[in-house]
């Protein structure tokens, strides 16, 4: 998600157009495929990445340790729980930017 959306939603309004076009090879590509493409975790990137780091040492070290066999689901439930936060969070997040965009 984030190569394709840092390549087609950049900061420059060229960055809109979403046609392929004939290159000197004779072989299709994007418009923006020469073009720098920076993208920039922000605050909540960031946040999340570390949530997610922490999610992950509790189900591989801590849960183990805590509460050994009891609970086996509670680490996969948190995951995924996470996770599924996450990705209603980017859905929102990119069709907000796609309404903006227009």
């Amino acid at each position: 998600m984030w190569f394709g959306f840092s390549s087609h939603f950049s900061e420059s309004k060229a960055g809109k157009a979403s046609s392929l076009v004939l290159g000197k090879d004779d072989k299709l590509r994007s418009p923006n495929a020469n073009r720098d493409v920076k993208f920039v975790f922000g605050w909540y990137g960031k946040a999340y990445l570390l949530g997610l780091f922490v999610v992950e040492i509790w189900g591989q070290f801590l849960h183990p340790i805590i509460f050994g066999n009891r609970l086996p689901f509670l680490s996969l439930m948190m995951i995924s729980i996470y996770c599924a936060i996450e990705m209603t969070y980017s859905w929102i997040w990119q069709l907000g930017y796609i309404v903006k965009s227009r």
